[in-house]
């Protein structure tokens, strides 16, 4: 008799809360699987609707397809991650839906920006879902995460192959390859108190590259939603972070250029002229606010590989104020009574009174 069994039977075949030895199926939720789970499924729903309002105005088919894709693969993540709330008694969110999105409103993107859309969405998303197997300990729960990762994985490598064969997209630019090993002899690789400082290592360029496309994407759709948004107080939040983003654009672009390196081109002639909303404003406000916690992730992960004390203090002061910025939109959310509570800790003060 294994232990599992012993312990189910002296709890009168309690067993939910009993690790299942072979694949943990008895075992509740642990906080980090109920907050992935519950990001997931809220993220998930907006991407539904958004690639719902794609596919009615896309012409080129490649791209037509590939949002079809992906708009399949959020749909079954959706009715997995129902099966486990279900399963667990876990209220399901109400995240978004078809009363979020406007059927017969015009395209405000081109196909093109579509197709950078599903790009950077999707490696965003490898990265969310690398976290959220990481801090899974479940073995469902784990193969759910582990099985997004190769849908994202798949999408991400198809969007990336269409960008190129259509060349929609600039490559980072070449650098020369090492010949040789070498170390690093001087304190001035980190900061120089006079004169220029030393050029941009690969991981450096990196970062820039990676936070270029982040705020590129989010310039867009600020661009996109501030057009079509009719309350003053969102308007005013989307021409902000519109401005926010191109700060940090011409901030990024200046530090490539001093080393004479390209940066990414721009996006802004990808957001077409409808003032005709697309999405709800509950849903526009929301996906800033996602493209606000990817920007800073984005950020951390840019920090952790510069090296130069300049770029530092320049990342740090950019990440400061998109912190700001992604408050003041939580802040609208709640003022509109559209932020959905995550699943939270049980306040034992309160109980104990």
């Amino acid at each position: 008799m294994s232990i599992t069994v012993m312990l189910v039977e002296k709890l009168g075949g309690k067993e939910r809360d009993i690790l299942d030895t072979q694949d943990g199926r008895y075992i509740t939720l642990t906080s980090t699987e109920l907050g992935e789970l519950w990001k997931n499924y809220i993220g998930e729903t907006l991407l539904d609707c958004v690639y719902t309002h794609y596919l009615t105005n896309v012409d080129d088919q490649r791209i037509k397809e590939l949002l079809q894709k992906a708009q399949n693969i959020s749909q079954k993540h959706i009715t997995k991650l129902t099966d486990i709330f279900n399963k667990e008694n876990f209220a399901i969110p109400t995240g978004f839906g078809k009363n979020d999105i406007k059927n017969d409103a015009p395209a405000i993107f081109t196909d093109k920006f579509y197709l950078f859309y599903l790009k950077e969405t999707m490696r965003i998303n490898l990265i969310q879902f690398a976290n959220a197997l990481t801090v899974s300990f479940r073995e469902d729960i784990r193969a759910y995460f582990d099985e997004c990762i190769d849908d994202i994985s798949e999408l991400y490598q198809d969007a990336m192959n269409c960008l190129l064969a259509k060349g929609f997209i600039i490559r980072a630019p070449f650098i020369p390859i090492p010949d040789e090993v070498k170390f690093v002899e001087s304190k001035d690789f980190l900061h120089k108190l006079f004169g220029k400082q030393r050029p941009m290592t690969a991981t450096e360029i990196t970062a820039m590259y990676v936070n270029l496309d982040s705020n590129q994407l989010g310039k867009s759709l600020m661009m996109a939603f501030s057009q079509t948004v009719t309350c003053e107080d969102i308007k005013k939040y989307m021409l902000r972070g519109r401005d926010l983003s191109h700060k940090n654009i011409k901030i990024l672009q200046d530090l490539l250029n001093k080393d004479h390196l390209p940066a990414p081109q721009l996006w802004d002639p990808e957001v077409l002229e409808s003032k005709v909303a697309p999405f709800s404003e509950k849903l526009m406000l929301f996906h800033v606010a996602f493209a606000n916690a990817g920007s800073l992730l984005n950020y951390a992960l840019g920090l952790g590989s510069s090296f130069r004390h300049d770029i530092g203090l320049d990342i740090g002061r950019l990440v400061t104020e998109i912190a700001n910025f992604s408050d003041d939109g939580v802040k609208l959310l709640i003022e509109k009574g559209w932020l959905e509570q995550p699943p939270m800790a049980a306040d034992r003060d309160a109980l104990a009174k």
